[in-house]
């Protein structure tokens, strides 16, 4: 009953209520498997990395014929930077259930995360031919995104039977988008549309809220991050290492530019990471008792001070361990007012980009996640209104550190625009940047397959080739 209650917690993302009622448990069962790989995901969740590879080894011990604990126990160690021990664990649950296409996915994945993109090809082919299951679906979009395909060797009848045979409607959707992106590599513009408006219509209704609802949070975000609060930032703190944001909207050239820059001596990254509001709003929410930004209220330097703590030690996980550390989650510009507040000498990338290439970036792209403004071009516009009402609130403050580096020039002229740009931060340009393509650097976000190439223009004008419906679609969503 506890377990089950746990569970339920968790698959709401209740995570602070589900690890009571897993510790529960463990007070009276120590060995209770199940339990362990409830707090092990919870670790996972929160970026506790070192305690997820604990709680999870322990539950793999207890739970010996279980993919789910395997699974996430080689995401655990990706996340501590021990590729080698995720692909050991990844190989063991493929051998433990040959016949299941489930641990052949995920090693396909660790493979395609870390550029071996041959290896991800085949291992994603096999488990294709293991029979029909719901991971089909996501392995005919990988596939299908790899992108090793022809008008006669495809994998549309592959899709439309899996379409047949499923009621589901994110596998549903899964398969949309895969079609899509199958007609738009067959050049058939007009089907690959059709077929990206039903998966988003699909993914939309997947939704929970309404991007309108975020308007009095931005306002709030404006509202306390005042003049004077930031003006009573103590400028002499120093550090280290420096703090580098890569913020801006989603599908906006961030991993291209991480990339770029991790290539650098003095560069290292934290990926997208949430530590921002998993670790230092959560502690001072807890301190002061109000929810972010309100907490920007009750601000003291002892908060601060402890605050600051908590994202060094982050920050001194990343590996390897360089003077400027990257967090690229392009969601952070919510909070640059309480970074500067904790890091005075922090510095923030703007990266921008063409708003119709962006906007047809997002509607063709599946996101796991079921936020309205990656499945509507209606939602994804006021989300893109409240990013530049924020970025021209921050802009106005000349202290904080924004850098405004645009997409296309980036692509266009690389080695004058990465000059520049490290330049702002402190650095010199080295040719290493614009070799990032021969790194086997882990990379897990959308554009793990393209960012194995060189810097190119393919996606700079894409967008063009469904201008006259995208923009027709954007020009019904203003009406709405």
């Amino acid at each position: 009953m506890l377990l089950k209650k746990a569970n339920q917690l968790l698959a709401e993302n209740k995570l602070k209520d589900a690890e009571f009622y897993y510790k529960t448990i463990l007070k009276a069962d120590a060995d209770n498997g199940e339990a362990l790989f409830g707090l092990g995901r919870i670790a996972l969740r929160l970026e506790r990395n070192d305690d997820a590879v604990y709680l999870l080894q322990k539950a793999c011990e207890r739970l010996p014929y279980m993919l789910e604990p395997l699974h996430a126990l080689a995401d655990a160690f990706n996340n501590v930077n021990s590729p080698n021990d995720a692909l050991k664990v990844l190989e063991y649950a493929k051998n433990l259930a040959s016949n299941n296409p489930d641990p052949h996915y995920y090693l396909a994945q660790h493979y395609l995360t870390y550029g071996e993109l041959n290896k991800a090809h085949t291992t994603f082919s096999h488990a294709l031919s293991l029979g029909v299951y719901p991971v089909t679906a996501y392995i005919l979009l990988e596939l299908v995104q790899l992108g090793r395909f022809d008008k006669e060797h495809n994998y549309l009848s592959n899709l439309h039977h899996l379409l047949t045979q499923t009621n589901n409607l994110r596998l549903k959707m899964v398969c949309y988008y895969a079609l899509a992106k199958s007609y738009d590599k067959l050049e058939d513009t007009d089907q690959a549309f059709n077929y990206f408006v039903l998966a988003n219509q699909l993914q939309r209704k997947l939704s929970e809220f309404d991007t309108q609802v975020l308007t009095a949070f931005y306002d709030d975000i404006i509202k306390y991050n005042t003049a004077a609060l930031l003006s009573s930032a103590n400028k002499s703190v120093k550090g280290g290492l420096t703090p580098l944001f890569i913020i801006g909207m989603p599908r906006s050239g961030s991993t291209l530019l991480e990339q770029m820059l991790v290539n650098h001596s003095q560069c290292s990254s934290m990926g997208e990471s949430i530590s921002i509001s998993s670790d230092v709003m959560a502690f001072l929410e807890q301190k002061t008792g109000f929810s972010y930004p309100h907490c920007l209220d009750h601000l003291t330097h002892e908060l601060i001070n402890k605050a600051r703590d908590l994202y060094i030690a982050k920050l001194k996980t990343a590996s390897p361990s360089r003077p400027f550390v990257i967090n690229k989650l392009p969601s952070n510009y919510q909070a640059i007012g309480l970074i500067y507040m904790l890091f005075p000498n922090a510095k923030f990338i703007n990266l921008t980009r063409d708003f119709n290439a962006t906007a047809f970036s997002v509607f063709s792209n599946y996101f796991a996640e079921n936020e309205p403004y990656f499945c509507s071009l209606t939602e994804f516009k006021q989300y893109h209104s409240l990013y530049e009402k924020l970025m021209a609130h921050w802009q106005a403050f000349p202290a904080l550190q924004i850098y405004n580096l645009s997409y296309e020039q980036l692509v266009t002229d690389p080695k004058g625009q990465l000059t520049a740009l490290l330049r702002f931060i402190g650095c010199s340009f080295e040719e290493n940047c614009l070799a990032f393509y021969k790194q086997k650097i882990a990379v897990t976000t959308l554009s793990k397959h393209a960012i194995r190439e060189p810097v190119n223009l393919h996606n700079v004008d894409k967008w063009q080739r469904y201008k006259t419906p995208l923009l027709k679609l954007l020009a019904q969503s203003q009406t709405n």
